[in-house]
């Protein structure tokens, strides 16, 4: 299974959290764990988004960002993964003391000890912007891309509430971006709408978080194709930020039946309480998706993806390997 957009403080295990919080000093509280999980009735995104409070508490040492990388790598390792690009915010772990590049640092220290241990598996970092940060420290972020673009850091992101800050607030920082010649992904139109997809479009994104509010019409069409603009779809943190009704909504069917790439995620494993292949199932159940058509999907994600091109080819030679047995088990 693949997952390219997965955020790490998003999908630290229990258990992390009773290792890290110990470490960190930090008291987790009488609501934990039912405190890390967002209900399917939760009321908006900035509500979804609270939850990313405690695991950002906690995540502040190197210690802690090792430990959670390599622990989600295994815990992807175990569910039958062999790729994913692990997505964070480093300017959100400098809280004490820590540099950004520091904290990239413990979280490519982490992810090869992980991938050694786990030899199926191959994973990349991407390293997010934040639409509410200052322009220097989103600067800095592109800065520190730049500096590891030659290791396991793929691309930067831009997430965080769309409506406040749009993306045309963001153009130096990707203007630099484009400069350095950074592979670009940015969370856009999930709360908003397809404007907000196009400025993405006009900062440089190859690829689109989520994007489900893209209107369908031939000329917006005609740019995402023209650009190869891949979606990144995830279908449960849609629904439980109320960007969706009821996963008949996702445009799945519309935006394949346009000729768009889209790709199946899970965006945050254990505040959505889901994960890549369960989102695939019920994806195949609610749009009866045939063999060919999941399979599309899948490789979908390889081909967006931003590893090296060999890593591409070894991806989907494991994909094609596994693919009968994966597509009649889910």
């Amino acid at each position: 299974m693949i997952d390219i957009h997965l955020h790490l403080d998003g999908s630290l295990a229990v258990e992390d959290y009773l290792d890290l919080a110990l470490s960190e000093g930090v008291t987790l509280g009488s609501d934990f764990p039912q405190c890390i999980y967002v209900p399917m009735d939760c009321p908006s995104l900035a509500e979804y988004l609270t939850r990313f409070d405690l695991p950002v508490k906690i995540l502040q040492s190197k210690a802690n960002i090792k430990y959670a990388v390599k622990s989600l790598i295994h815990r992807l390792s175990f569910l039958g993964y062999f790729y994913a690009e692990i997505r964070f915010a480093p300017l959100l772990h400098i809280q004490k003391g820590l540099t950004q590049l520091e904290v990239v640092e413990a979280a490519l220290d982490g992810l090869e000890e992980a991938l050694f241990q786990c030899p199926n598996m191959e994973a990349n970092l991407i390293l997010c912007c934040m639409r509410h940060a200052s322009e220097e420290l989103n600067i800095e972020t592109i800065e520190v891309a730049n500096k590891l673009k030659n290791t396991r850091v793929v691309a930067v992101d831009l997430a965080g509430g769309e409506k406040l800050h749009p993306s045309s607030y963001f153009k130096n920082v990707f203007d630099l971006a484009k400069k350095y010649e950074l592979n670009i992904t940015i969370h856009a139109g999930e709360a908003t709408g397809s404007d907000e997809i196009m400025m993405a479009l006009d900062n440089g994104a190859k690829r689109i978080g989520h994007g489900i509010h893209l209107s369908l019409d031939p000329e917006t069409i005609n740019r995402v194709k023209e650009n190869d603009i891949c979606f990144e779809f995830c279908p449960t943190s849609n629904l439980q930020t109320k960007s969706l009704k009821t996963y008949q909504d996702v445009p799945l069917r519309q935006f394949m039946e346009a000729g768009i790439p889209v790709t199946i995620n899970s965006d945050n494993m254990t505040v959505s309480n889901v994960n890549a292949i369960g989102e695939l199932r019920t994806m195949k159940r609610v749009f009866n998706l045939s063999y060919d058509e999941v399979y599309s999907l899948l490789l979908n994600s390889i081909y967006y993806s931003f590893a090296k091109p060999e890593t591409k080819r070894k991806l989907k030679e494991k994909l094609d390997q596994r693919y009968a047995g994966f597509y009649y088990s889910i």
